[in-house]
């Protein structure tokens, strides 16, 4: 079958499985009441698939006097894609940027021109741009019309363009295409280049020229000390030094640079100085919150105790509340592996009100459990009574959690919260108080894509403005993409991801009969899930929890690391499991043979140890051996032969086996209550012991 037969049918049977899962029709007369003149807009491009193009130009044409507005766009855009020629297609894109005259227009606009090698026409059109804010692709193809024209304007608009903008693979393909570059637009090449060492060669000649200075060049001039050279301590004091010759409006950078590189030399002490100074001299709310960060994190790297105390002073003063969740992560587990209980509750009530949700959900939860397991000293902390009054408060907020599921599910098991006290707080992860009901028309266009059967083209136009739509219209989107993934697997991948994105951040409290839940985690290969799931003795929720924390259920995914498929095995942990299977040839993008090896080595390492889902989870992630290794260190930090596991999950060192943890615990606990009517205490205490 043809790739276009393959594409007809598969909008087809997605049309169809809407019809089923809306209980509604597809007919075009109720679609044509629904969608008024917009449906001129979908039945032109139901015709234009079918291969009509007269007719689908008619259509489109129809839409785009008649539409609403988005959608009349939409159309005049499907007619300058389908033009007879280049220079009709030229003509239509130059009438839809004189209409709208937005970054959106230009861009194809300009890539049109410069592929027809009409350059006079396309610098004549991009005259106006601001080369400081425009779509880089767009000054990228008026700068290289303006290279090949000899343009004497081009030499100034390159610089300005460089030395303006952060450096992306625009400006470096430029960077290229001319034959002589100025000694500073190479030093911004090789540094985005990471060819630090060659910028390092060039940074102290730059520098004797103020005229080089801009923000962005600032910030390369200090990657460029800080990767280019070990001399830390002599390229902190040079940059300390300059800081005063320069505008005030750079020094953030230099002071910023100095104290990265103090801190690769282990002197905190100059350090933290310098991060303070950055601090001061920041320009925007985000350098502020960097440079704290980074001065939090420095303090902790040398001294716990110093780095908790820093939190009520600055605790304040930070912006992005959210930006130092990982901050909070690493002081979480350092103040547990030190002994520092009591600094620990403390560090939780200072940051009531001024950290993350999610933040200080954990730190409640923890909080609340190291007075359970009576390792805080009651000298200091008062009587038995006013410990547990503090321990029922801790718990209580520890249940507002934003996101966090992994915290909400574990203090709603130490609550004892019933089913319909867990569903409210279910109902409302995070608020979105700043949604507007929609008047840019993005959810009817959406709405009118799963309607009228094009999959193809909602989750694109989604990711230019997620949270432009209702809880409603996510439901029907995500129920229509999921539907379409029975015919091509990368639609349930995408259901999953607009479903998981309105549950964690919906306009209002979920309905207790929200599709939403089981959009957001769907039972994908439920055939081949039940059969691994039986041979190895799992529970199939488990297995939908690492499959849906690992791929999002997306078969071919190869990770930066290298990890392939649904269970994301690597190549050499999947030939171990072909040689115990006796499986000579093997392909991991095969949707049965990955379920299969993952649930083998999930199997295998639950059995090998003793039974515990949890720690199976660490040795997925991060090894046996290291799991083994990291139990006996918990051994000493709590003083306990047993440790629970809740309390070793936060003493793991590796942020991310900490939270790929918390991951499979609110997954499973989801998929098991939702399907296998399992109570939230029942799978916690087989997951989490």
């Amino acid at each position: 079958m043809g790739r276009r037969a393959v594409f007809l049918l598969t909008s087809f049977l997605c049309l169809v499985s809407l019809a089923g899962v809306s209980g509604c029709s597809a007919k075009a007369d109720s679609l044509q009441e629904k969608y008024g003149y917009d449906t001129s807009y979908f039945m032109g491009l139901r015709s234009l698939q079918m291969g009509d193009i007269t007719t689908g130009r008619r259509q489109l044409r129809s839409a785009a006097k008649k539409a609403s507005p988005i959608i009349a766009r939409r159309a005049k855009e499907e007619l300058a894609a389908t033009a007879d020629g280049v220079d009709d297609r030229i003509d239509a894109l130059l009438s839809i940027w004189k209409e709208y005259g937005d970054d959106d227009a230009l861009s194809p606009l300009a890539e049109a021109l410069f592929d027809n090698r009409e350059y006079a026409k396309l610098i004549s059109e991009t005259d106006s741009i601001d080369l400081t804010a425009a779509d880089n692709k767009i000054v990228f193809y008026r700068l290289s019309a303006m290279n090949i024209k000899k343009d004497s304007r081009f030499d100034r608009e390159y610089s300005k363009w460089c030395m303006s903008r952060p450096y992306t693979s625009w400006h470096y393909d430029l960077y290229n295409e001319v034959e002589t570059n100025p000694s500073l637009i190479t030093f911004r090449a090789f540094v985005y280049r990471r060819n630090y060492a060659s910028a390092f060669n060039m940074v102290k000649d730059l520098l004797s020229n103020p005229l080089f200075l801009s923000a962005q060049t600032a910030s390369d001039f200090g990657k460029a000390f800080l990767y280019g050279s070990p001399t830390y301590d002599d390229n902190a004091r040079f940059m300390e030094e300059k800081v005063q010759k320069i505008p005030a409006e750079y020094q953030f950078y230099f002071h910023f640079y100095a104290g990265r590189m103090y801190d690769k030399a282990n002197d905190v002490k100059s350090a933290s100085e310098c991060y303070l100074k950055a601090m001061e001299a920041a320009t925007s709310d985000e350098l502020y919150d960097n440079a704290l960060w980074y001065y939090l994190t420095s303090l902790l790297n040398d001294s716990v105790d110093t780095a908790a105390a820093a939190v009520e002073t600055f605790r304040q003063k930070w912006h992005d509340s959210a930006y130092f969740d990982n901050f909070f992560d690493s002081l979480s587990c350092r103040l547990l592996v030190n002994h520092r209980w009591q600094s620990y509750c403390k560090v939780a009530e200072q940051i009531d009100g001024y950290a993350s949700k999610e933040v200080r959900s954990k730190y409640f939860y923890i909080a609340s459990r190291l007075i359970e397991e009576g390792l805080l000293s009651r000298s200091k902390t008062g009587a038995d009574s006013e410990l547990e009054e503090k321990r029922s408060a801790f718990l209580a907020k520890s249940l507002d959690s934003g996101t966090s599921l992994y915290y909400k599910f574990l203090a709603a098991r130490a609550l004892s919260l019933d089913e319909t006290q867990l569903k409210k707080a279910l109902s409302t992860l995070r608020i979105d108080e700043d949604f507007a009901d929609d008047d840019t028309g993005v959810e009817k266009l959406l709405l009118g894509y799963a309607d009228f059967g094009f999959a193809e083209r909602i989750f694109p136009e989604w990711t230019k403005n997620p949270d432009a739509i209702s809880l409603p219209a996510a439901e029907k989107l995500a129920s229509f993409l999921q539907s379409c993934g029975k015919i091509n697997e990368i639609y349930y991948t995408q259901s999953i991801r607009i479903a998981s994105r309105k549950l964690n951040n919906s306009e209002i409290p979920l309905p207790e009969d929200s599709q939403l839940y089981k959009l957001s985690f769907p039972r994908g290969f439920e055939s081949l899930v039940s059969q691994y799931a039986r041979e190895h003795s799992l529970n199939d929720w488990l297995l939908y929890a690492l499959i849906r924390s690992e791929s999002f259920f997306a078969p071919k995914v190869i990770s930066s690391a290298g990890a392939i498929g649904l269970t994301q095995l690597m190549e050499q942990t999947a030939g171990d499991i072909a040689r115990k299977l006796k499986v000579e040839k093997y392909d991991l993008t095969d949707s049965e043979t990955n379920i299969r090896f993952g649930s083998f080595y999930l199997a295998e390492m639950i059995r090998r140890l003793d039974g515990s889902i949890l720690s199976a989870a660490f040795a997925y992630n991060a090894g046996i051996t290291r799991v083994r290794n990291w139990f006996k260190s918990a051994v000493f930090e709590y003083n306990k032969e047993q440790v629970p596991m809740d309390l070793f999950l936060e003493s793991v060192p590796y942020e991310e086996t900490r939270e790929y943890g918390r991951k499979i615990v609110s997954a499973s606990a989801m998929y098991a209550m939702l399907y296998n009517n399992l109570s939230l205490t029942d799978v916690l205490a087989a997951v989490v012991k």
